[in-house]
């Protein structure tokens, strides 16, 4: 499979997954397998369609990553999300059904486990629409990716509980699938805004960060305390900052920082933070992941666990495999691998003059005297 912006497909290439449209991902525009036509190629660009992915044998061995987003576990976790936003707007109350969301979640881990040791979220597949349900589903997804890499870190913050229990991330699952369900609750307007991207007047802001508390006290009472708890602190940040305090006694407020945040909230805060920097709701254009990772490193560092930052950085990796770069010696290449250790660093094929071919064996550029990538390759630069 291969990453081609949909400004440069050709005719004849063969799509490695259907094509959703962009703002009614339930609608399959065209099939898996489908050979691309010059017409049709129009008809995407016209409606907004940026990415699609092409077969391409030389790198077969990244489909592993692109099937999850196309398996059942992961379409029975949009339609769980979809259930729960449509109840909690029609009634005051609405009953969670707990044990319907962990085999759901479950169900979900078992399939990204498939996808071997160094598991890739693939940025231009996980929102699928621009709807809380698609946020919702790519921060369960990306949380779930990094809760299972993060197994020992998280039995670490968790030691009070035996490791098979600490290590078990079904309710990490469960909270992020939820975590923004207290929108819901809000005016449309409001809903329509993000950690990144808040209401400038005071008392619209004070109403929308009330959304953490409403969702806590929409699902305590069905779910388990630390799906709930990652619910109520998902917007805890690292340094301290964030919403909503705590009460601390005699009027006064305690500031939620480092290890007092659950870790499940820590996690769903990278996760969210990325998804919401990838897609903000109110439409600002998408941004490809080395654009992402970039904002987070110079404007929400402090948000972040580090050791969460880390592995999201290798989960999902600012230079993901299938896409198309450019390298300082001014060959063309295309990343074939993550190094976990060293993503800015990927192994690489490089390109024959068409473009498309590869040639050569993977190089990787960790290696000295390797080429670097250059800074603004075309395939990196900010659509929408």
């Amino acid at each position: 499979m291969l990453i081609v912006a949909v400004e440069e497909a050709r005719a004849g290439m063969r799509l490695a997954a259907p094509v959703l449209h962009p703002e009614r991902p339930g609608q399959e525009l065209l099939r898996q397998g489908y050979s691309l036509e010059p017409p049709v190629i129009e008809r995407l660009r016209e409606i907004g369609v940026e990415f699609i992915y092409v077969e391409y044998p030389a790198l077969e061995s990244l489909d592993r990553h692109l099937a999850v987003y196309l398996s059942p576990a992961r379409q029975n976790l949009l339609k769980q999300i979809r259930g729960a936003i449509a109840r909690s707007q029609k009634e005051t109350h609405p009953a969670i059904s707990y044990d319907d969301y962990c085999s759901t979640t479950r169900e979900l881990i078992t399939t990204l486990l498939t996808q071997g040791q160094n598991p890739v979220y693939l940025d231009q597949m996980s929102r699928q629409g621009a709807d809380a349900v698609a946020h919702a589903a790519a921060v369960a997804h990306l949380s779930l990716l990094l809760g299972i890499r993060l197994e020992n870190y998280i039995i670490n913050q968790r030691s009070r509980l035996p490791p098979s229990r600490a290590k078990d991330v079904v309710n990490l699952g469960v909270a992020a699938m939820l975590h923004d369900i207290g929108l819901s609750k809000l005016p449309e307007e409001l809903q329509r805004y993000c950690d990144v991207d808040r209401p400038d007047d005071d008392k619209l802001r004070s109403e929308w960060e009330s959304h953490a508390a409403i969702g806590y006290e929409m699902i305590r009472n069905d779910v388990e305390a630390s799906a709930a708890a990652a619910v109520y602190q998902h917007h805890q940040h690292f340094n301290g900052s964030g919403f909503p305090e705590l009460p601390a006694g005699h009027g006064r407020a305690a500031p939620m920082e480092a290890d007092r945040i659950h870790v499940f909230a820590r996690i769903i805060l990278c996760a969210n933070l990325y998804d919401r920097l990838a897609s903000p709701p109110r439409g600002r254009g998408r941004l490809p992941p080395l654009q992402i990772h970039h904002r987070i490193n110079n404007h929400y560092l402090g948000w972040c666990d580090p050791a969460i930052l880390r592995v999201l950085q290798a989960v999902a990796p600012p230079l993901p495999p299938g896409l198309r770069v450019r390298l300082s010696d001014g060959t063309r290449a295309v990343v074939s691998d993550v190094n976990i250790d060293a993503p800015m660093k990927p192994v690489v094929r490089r390109l024959a003059d068409d473009n498309w071919t590869p040639e050569g064996e993977p190089l990787d550029l960790r290696q000295p005297g390797a080429p670097t990538i250059e800074p603004d390759p075309p395939a990196l630069r900010q659509t929408g």
